[in-house]
């Protein structure tokens, strides 16, 4: 039988009446069940999703809205015209866990949104950005470049801008490569590594040289190419992988990681935006490709 969802999932009509359509009420059994056992909204909807469950004749693709739809709905305990697939226990339960999850997002929003605060900036010209609300707007808040001869502005919800800050932390979590810096490569020596090699070169020359000097003056040339061919940051580099692969992926912003291994943002006018890490690499939406 054709079936379209102007009816509840979990439901269907049959000789002019509304019956509970056994299969699908299982499925509504164990969407309340994984909820209350913990599972988010996502997670219900990829995994029924990936089992091809049908939602309709037409789509056996799931989303966290269909989800969300499912437990806020009460007709499932029952009422004049759709008989209980599950009781009045299970269905409080669930909607008590949902409003709980949704103050706790709100909360964590609101402490990703105060680590991001200062470490905003604009893609185009690279002055910080400042984020405004205004309630009179569809999406409410908005980042503002505040350099007034830039003044390029994104309008981007909160829950979103953190949602892609989380999909490329992932992204590093997943693939720690992400955080070694692309080598620098010496072609000559730099003006103190000459100056200093010239020193050892005049005491060299000299019929009695002193060897703590050049000792001292080599010591030095070596620092000099440490700190040039950036062997210190590619420790730090080393570090922040270890780092990295102790973190396991995220499906919400987690301010921890982000405070251990990233530098700032940079949001532009398009939407596109960009991770610059502590080790000097940067990560971009839709692009796998390391920059340092």
């Amino acid at each position: 039988m054709k079936k379209t969802r102007f009816i509840p999932y979990g439901y269907t009509i049959r000789e002019g009446r509304t019956v509970i359509e056994h299969t699908e009420a299982e499925i509504i059994r164990e969407i309340f069940d994984e909820y209350i056992k913990g599972a988010s909204l996502k997670e219900i909807a990829e995994s029924l999703t990936q089992r091809k469950i049908p939602y309709t004749e037409k789509t056996d693709t799931w989303d966290k809205a269909r989800i969300a739809r499912i437990i806020d709905n009460a007709k499932y305990i029952g009422d004049d015209e759709y008989d209980p697939i599950i009781d009045e226990d299970t269905y409080e339960g669930a909607v008590s866990m949902k409003a709980a999850r949704q103050r706790n997002t709100v909360q964590r929003e609101c402490e990703g949104i105060a680590v991001l605060r200062n470490r905003v900036k604009c893609a185009d010209c690279g002055s910080p950005m400042l984020r405004r609300v205004c309630s009179k707007r569809q999406i409410n808040e908005s980042w503002t470049c505040q350099n007034a001869e830039c003044g390029k502005r994104l309008r981007i919800s909160d829950g979103d801008l953190l949602q892609k800050i989380a999909i490329l932390m992932n992204r590093i979590i997943e693939n720690s490569e992400l955080l070694i810096p692309k080598p620098k490569i010496r072609i000559v020596d730099s003006p103190t590594v000459a100056s200093l090699q010239r020193q050892v070169d005049t005491e060299l020359e000299k019929e009695y040289p002193s060897e703590e000097y050049i000792v001292e003056k080599v010591s030095d040339i070596a620092s000099q190419l440490y700190k040039e061919t950036q062997a210190k940051k590619m420790i730090v580099a080393q570090i922040a992988r270890k780092r990295a692969s102790m973190m396991k992926p995220q499906e919400n912003f987690n301010y921890d990681y982000f405070s251990d291994l990233v530098d700032y943002v940079t949001l532009s006018s398009s939407g596109k935006v960009r991770l610059y890490t502590k080790v000097g690499t940067e990560i971009t939406e839709g692009e796998n490709e390391l920059y340092s």
